[in-house]
């Protein structure tokens, strides 16, 4: 049995963005899956592209790894640009009528900065000055909350900028220049949306090409980019079905579990975490990180065992109503969606219900239905409704399927999802074995068949419109969502900032640890998500008995990713 356990091995463990990873801890924590090397090399070859999947998928370390590797390289400039801060300009769009402009060169500063961060000492001087003054005025966009900038630079227009990058090439005697934009073009609101893509289809030429990350079912392009045409995209989202998917879970798991613990925990234990994960690496070290426990500091991380079934089940179990709440909050965070996420639980149900019926039918030894293929063709209320399931990582589509002549498109529900409601018709007291052979996907055909009215009813389609605030006067519905007056009364047409909500929601928002929690509440001012972000260092955090450094770090980054989509 292990010893007492350093701080510093859990943290391995608790850091789930690879964006907070350096190039060292990114190479040694991170484990080869099948397609790496494709996507990498596409990433890092000329053509803009588009990196497609669901929150913990990937996307970002994908991102990272390419932009060292092209660090490393000869000949070639390379910039990392995060736009996850994009929402705190949201206030600004619903103030301000330059709040667009602002927006398009918040965009393109964050290039300008992301490629001097990248050069450093070889930074071209106009560069380096541009950069200076672009990071005043970016900080200032994000932290005005709503304000018009005091200190405003020279506007750069996209095409502009890519003269500029091509002249910078030239001066370093570059032959490329790749841009890696990372949470960018998922969940800005519609005008920032189309935005961002201008300025994306702008900066391509021989030399330069942009690389983003977006998510599935939430991205609206501007009318003049065509995917496929303008990008190609990448999906990245790990298929559990594939022959080498438990290999290489097994991998994350010897990089990032406490090496102390590793030789005593049974393999079928990782790999029932690896298949509850539903492919997602984040949601696997969710998982692991939850069946060992609530700790943190060396008192109690000395006391951490390797994890028994009922912890791993447990965990499942969380991850699980993590998933829940990830989709439920979709309609807080989009609220035009609020009407499509109430009919996408009832559908969620209604397909783990027929799940369910149909399992318990299925002979025990044997592999589990762990989906619904739903007869083609669907409508568009019905696509939206899985779009925006799949964006929260709930279900993935996973291709087409025919009986006769009847076509079918697979659904695949979150495995998490599954064991969590009881769905795979199981024994009463079912072993890591028995959960492992349910979910082993030993068959194309493991998808319960039904007609898309079975899953979708007419009163649901009814009810998928989109929730566009009325006008503050007359209370008449809006007419669309670029409607900037009243089409019977002529009043301006205002919404609520869904970051200012954010910022003030309750830290119980947070899904943190019970004790936690309460200690957290107890003794320190912490109350709202915006005082855990402003808590410089983690200082009132460190100071709660039970939460140190790793705690600290995943409680503050918990924190700025409820504030992002």
């Amino acid at each position: 049995m292990p010893g007492n356990l350093q701080n510093a091995e859990l943290e391995a463990l608790y850091t789930l963005r690879a964006e907070d990873l350096t190039e060292e801890e990114l190479e040694r924590l991170t484990a080869a899956f099948p397609g790496d090397e494709s996507i990498l090399r596409r990433l890092m070859g000329p053509g803009p592209k588009l990196l497609n999947g669901p929150r913990g998928s990937g996307k970002s370390n994908y991102l990272k790894r390419a932009y060292y590797k092209l660090k490393a390289k000869d000949g070639i400039i390379v910039a990392y640009i995060n736009y996850s801060q994009h929402l705190a300009l949201e206030p600004l769009m619903l103030r301000s009528e330059r709040a667009l402009e602002h927006f398009r060169q918040w965009l393109i500063y964050k290039i300008i900065v992301g490629l001097a961060e990248s050069l450093t000492e070889d930074c071209p001087k106009d560069l380096l000055r541009l950069s200076s003054i672009g990071s005043k005025f970016i900080n200032e966009l994000q932290t005005s909350v709503g304000n018009n900038p005091v200190n405003v630079p020279p506007s750069i227009a996209p095409t502009e900028l890519l003269h500029m990058i091509e002249d910078w090439c030239s001066q370093l005697n570059c032959t490329r220049a790749i841009l890696l934009m990372d949470d960018a073009a998922h969940a800005f609101m519609q005008q920032q949306q189309r935005e961002f893509f201008e300025v994306f289809r702008a900066l391509r030429s021989r030399t330069v090409a942009c690389k983003a990350a977006i998510y599935p079912g939430v991205t609206s392009y501007s009318p003049f980019f065509n995917v496929g045409h303008e990008a190609e995209e990448i999906e990245v989202w790990i298929r559990p079905d594939s022959a080498d998917y438990l290999r290489s879970m097994r991998q994350i798991f010897e990089a990032r579990f406490p090496q102390a613990l590793q030789g005593a925990v049974r393999r079928e234990l990782v790999d029932m975490a690896a298949h509850a994960s539903f492919g997602l690496p984040r949601n696997f070290l969710n998982i692991l990180s939850d069946s060992l426990g609530d700790a943190d500091d060396e008192t109690l991380s000395s006391k951490i065992t390797a994890p028994t079934l009922r912890q791993v089940r447990d965990a499942i179990n969380v991850n699980a109503e993590r998933v829940r709440s990830l989709f439920e909050e979709v309609s807080r965070k989009l609220p035009r969606y609020e009407n499509f996420v109430s009919v996408g639980l009832e559908v969620q149900s209604a397909m783990i219900s027929e799940i369910r019926v149909t399992n318990r039918n299925r002979s025990e030894n044997k592999a589990k239905y762990i989906g619904v293929a739903v007869a083609q063709p669907w409508d568009t209320d019905l696509n939206q409704v899985f779009s925006l399931m799949e964006y929260a990582g709930v279900v993935r589509r996973i291709g087409p399927s025919s009986r006769g002549s009847d076509r079918y498109e697979k659904v695949q529900l979150h495995t998490s999802l599954l064991i969590s409601e009881n769905a795979l018709g199981l024994p009463r007291t079912p072993s890591a074995d028995d959960y492992n052979t349910a979910l082993a996907r030993q068959s194309a055909d493991d998808f319960v068949r039904r007609q898309s009215k079975g899953i979708f009813s007419q009163s649901q389609r009814e009810r998928c419109r989109l929730n566009l605030s009325p006008c503050p006067k007359c209370q008449s519905p809006r007419i669309s969502e670029d409607a900037v007056f009243c089409f019977r009364c002529g009043t301006a047409l205002t919404e609520q900032s869904v970051y200012l909500e954010l910022l003030a929601s309750s830290i119980e928002r947070l899904r943190l640890p019970p004790l936690k929690l309460e200690r957290i509440l107890t003794l320190t001012n912490l109350r709202t998500v915006q005082d855990v972000i402003l808590d410089d260092g983690g200082t009132q955090l460190r100071s709660v008995p039970s939460i140190g450094k790793a705690w600290s770090a995943r409680i503050k980054a918990s924190a700025d990713e409820f504030v992002t989509l």
